[in-house]
């Protein structure tokens, strides 16, 4: 499983100093660059849940092939897409203010895309 987790960690360095590098030339010169690099390092880091579930997926199947990189897609965005703050508030009849607020940040949750890509896995 370590193996596995350095697939996705491997990009975390690189996203980073994008992000940091950013910020600086921000401080220093607020312009396109900076938002450009900004936004560049964000991406990586806002969608860390799904590559920790398509890395997972991948490095802990037995064949390594892309199948197992879609079952880590897949097995990543029904839990997050079941257990939404609308979805929550349709099941249970409710408004959608009266949804627990947890719901609403269950999109870029890790856990949830580590225990998608061991399922998709096995």
């Amino acid at each position: 499983m370590g193996r596995s987790l350095q697939l996705p960690v491997a990009g975390l360095p690189a996203a980073a100093l994008i992000v940091g590098v950013g910020n600086w030339w921000d401080s220093i010169h607020p312009d396109a660059v900076s938002a450009f690099l900004q936004a560049g390092g964000n991406a990586i880091l806002g969608q860390l849940a799904l590559l920790f579930a398509v890395g997972l997926a991948l490095g802990m199947s037995k064949d390594k092939d892309g199948a197992a990189a879609l079952a880590g897609v897949v097995a990543y965005f029904v839990p997050v897409s079941v257990l939404s703050a609308d979805t929550v508030a349709k099941l249970k009849g409710i408004k959608l203010t009266a949804v627990d607020p947890a719901f609403s940040h269950i999109t870029n949750n890790v856990l949830i895309g580590i225990i998608a890509g061991l399922i998709a896995a096995a």
